[in-house]
């Protein structure tokens, strides 16, 4: 037993480290985009997976999350599953792909059919897959304290970013803050990801819960000590109160970058974050609200009056891309798409090779390789099945929140626990409108807060101290001696000795 503890802590030690160099890594490489990056990023998250299944007799999700995660992977795989000959001139929207094939010269043997038409790309699709299934596993299979060390962790990457798109945002073309990346002709803060866009997605799934850690460590005091205002102000002179600060500015400068990413659906997504954090821990500041319905007024004003004052900068500071107006196009043949290969889609991963087919002349000059808006590809790629698996995982994010949501007091752990579930909403939220959930590095975070989120909340639950009562002597009230008390040669039985510690 001792040596199998000990294999159990070195083995969540190593999925630590693991999990950091993939957090710090996946951004690097103009946000994992690349082949490289990408093979890189799948070798680590396989080595998560093998030291977390290496650990047998472990419980790590729940039965519906296992379902989900399950569901998640062999979608991919029943795509690449052979089908019998004839079988694939009846699924629809096939017969031209077919045709085509026939009309090949040289063609000596008809190719294996399969539910996708590029296989290829299904098999690149199921393989990117390993990312977060082994993120969200890792994370899973840590403790509340590790978890938490590995969300600063991200924090930091965050304020990085944060800071080099605002060194990026006054650099001309060709400066090194940008890494060989251009400009596009618009001043704007992308840091390492290649899309500004992306880099909102980024830093407003990490503003929450910079947001949350703010409003646990402000005003942070023992349950034993006074809790005056004076007392409340002071506070912000000891080493809590220099926490509060730093998490105070990293959630400002992340608001800042979002501000230069001059993304209007990150700029707008951002008050709805700032709006749903104040709302959700001003009740909570501290863990158990230290400075009652005065703190709780202050903080939701100070979150409404923030909010609404990003309102000009989403007028004034943001830009229209060029493919802005062209997203209704791109929707309505996606939609077009979706209906030519409905039940079954086109197969995952093969929305950039199929998509020519339904891309309207005024966008022929372009290539559309996503459809900027993750629900409506996964709707062309993957049909009714696709519809199910979204509908069976946002149910589950849902039913999760029941969980989180509970009264009292609440540990960091719980405060990190939702910013990061309010992380996910924002992503979610943001991509409608972009393709957030098809970048590498983003994929791999939005898992890991995934992994936070869906955490046991009671099994993170910090004990708490329950102050011993103090019991009044009565006269008359059978009292014991305490342990230590010994019985003396000549001395009444212990039923008759009134205990003068009783009130300790």
């Amino acid at each position: 037993l001792p040596s199998l503890t000990e294999s159990s802590l070195d083995g969540r030690r190593a999925v630590q480290w693991l999990l950091g160099v993939i957090l710090v890594v996946a951004p690097l490489f103009r946000s994992g985009k690349p082949a490289l990056a990408v093979l890189a990023l799948e070798l680590l998250a396989v080595c998560v997976l093998v030291l977390v299944l290496w650990q047998p007799g472990r419980r790590l999700v729940s039965g519906w999350e296992a379902l989900g995660l399950a569901l998640l992977l062999a979608l991919p795989v029943l795509y690449l599953v052979p089908l019998p000959p004839g079988v694939a001139e009846w699924l629809p929207g096939r017969q031209p792909y077919l045709a085509a094939q026939s009309l090949v010269e040289g063609a000596t043997a008809q190719p294996i059919a399969r539910l996708s038409l590029f296989p290829l790309e299904t098999e690149s699709a199921l393989l990117l897959l390993l990312i977060p299934a082994g993120v969200f596993l890792g994370t899973r299979a840590l403790d509340a304290d590790r978890t938490v060390q590995l969300v600063l962790v991200l924090l930091g990457i965050g304020a990085a970013q944060a800071l080099l798109g605002l060194l990026q945002y006054g650099a001309s073309e060709g400066s090194p803050a940008l890494f060989g990346m251009s400009l596009a002709g618009v001043p704007r803060a992308q840091g390492t990801y290649t899309n500004p866009d992306h880099l909102s997605g980024l830093l407003e799934m990490l503003l929450p819960i910079a947001l949350a850690l703010l409003f646990f460590s402000f005003g942070r005091k023992r349950r034993e000590e006074r809790r005056g205002w004076r007392d409340r102000v002071v506070f912000l002179s000891s080493v809590r109160g220099h926490a509060a600060v730093v998490y105070g500015a990293v959630a400002l400068l992340l608001l800042v970058g979002l501000i230069f990413a001059r993304s209007r659906a990150g700029i707008a997504l951002s008050m709805v974050g700032i709006l749903l954090a104040t709302g959700l821990f001003a009740r909570r500041i501290g863990g158990d609200n230290v400075y009652g319905p005065t703190g709780t007024v202050l903080a939701l004003a100070a979150g409404v009056g923030l909010a609404i004052g990003l309102v000009p900068v989403l007028d004034r500071f943001s830009v229209d891309q060029a493919v802005a107006d062209a997203r209704w196009s791109i929707y309505s043949a996606t939609l077009s798409g979706i209906g030519a290969f409905s039940p079954i889609g086109s197969g995952p991963g093969t929305y950039p090779d199929v998509f020519p087919a339904f891309q309207p002349s005024e966008l022929g000059r372009w290539f559309i390789n996503h459809a900027h808006n993750d629900y409506l590809e996964w709707l062309f790629e993957g049909g009714l099945l696709a519809a199910a698996l979204m509908a069976l995982l946002l149910g589950l994010y849902a039913r999760q929140w029941r969980k989180v949501w509970t009264r009292g007091a609440w540990s960091r752990s719980r405060f990190v626990q939702a910013g990061a579930g309010i992380g996910m909403l924002l992503l979610l939220l943001h991509s409608l409108v972009d393709f957030n959930l098809h970048i590498p590095a983003n994929i791999t975070y939005f898992a890991f807060l995934a992994g936070v989120f869906f955490a046991d909340p009671e099994s993170e639950a910090e004990p708490v101290k329950h102050r011993r009562r103090r019991t009044p002597n009565l006269e008359g009230a059978e009292t014991s001696p305490p342990p230590s008390a010994q019985a003396r040669p000549g001395t009444p039985p212990p039923d008759q000795i009134r205990n003068p510690f009783l009130d300790e």
